[in-house]
């Protein structure tokens, strides 16, 4: 994986730094969905998070068909802005106990990534119009980011669910 990057000098290059970053992203999204589905203790948290993982899988399968389509061969660059958020993820996570808290913790880390992915799928869409990208590499960009809304969506649902809301009356001081 390449980590640092030497110079960029034109929109493709950018387009093609911004494509891998997305790429790296996405396939760490599923080990990281497949570990809080799996810790998560509300049912309805853990299969939102099983479903989103399949769904990334499906994802990380466009972004290949973009590369393809590129003719450059699909690589991966780091993320500082998705490492950084996995690490505070797990720090938080490590210093508590209670199972109900650790739920909030899930449901804000994946809201917070997911705005950072409809962003990141919104600017590679803008500069491939840019670039005058035809649909091949275009329409796998906007599903992917329409499944990403579809996934915010449903997550800031469940702030205000019945179950969830139980949850933060117990957690909120009186």
């Amino acid at each position: 994986m390449e980590t640092t990057v030497d110079h960029i000098d034109d929109l493709e290059e950018l387009f093609y730094h911004k494509l891998a970053q997305q790429y790296y992203i996405e396939e760490e999204l599923v080990g990281t969905l497949d570990e809080m589905a799996i810790n998560a203790t509300n049912d309805r948290l853990s299969d939102g998070f099983a479903d989103h993982r399949d769904e990334t899988r499906t994802q990380i399968r466009r972004l290949e068909d973009v590369f393809a389509a590129l003719d450059r061969p699909a690589e991966r660059r780091e993320a500082p802005i998705l490492d950084a958020l996995e690490e505070e993820r797990a720090t938080v996570e490590n210093a508590i106990e209670d199972d109900d808290l650790r739920n909030m913790v899930y449901l804000n880390a994946g809201m917070m990534t997911e705005r950072i992915e409809m962003t990141a799928y919104e600017g590679l869409t803008s500069i491939a119009g840019q670039l005058g990208y035809d649909d091949e590499i275009r329409k796998p960009l906007a599903s992917n980011h329409d499944e990403e809304k579809s996934a915010y969506r449903e997550l800031s649902a469940m702030e205000t669910a019945a179950d969830m809301k139980s949850l933060w009356d117990r957690l909120t001081p009186s």
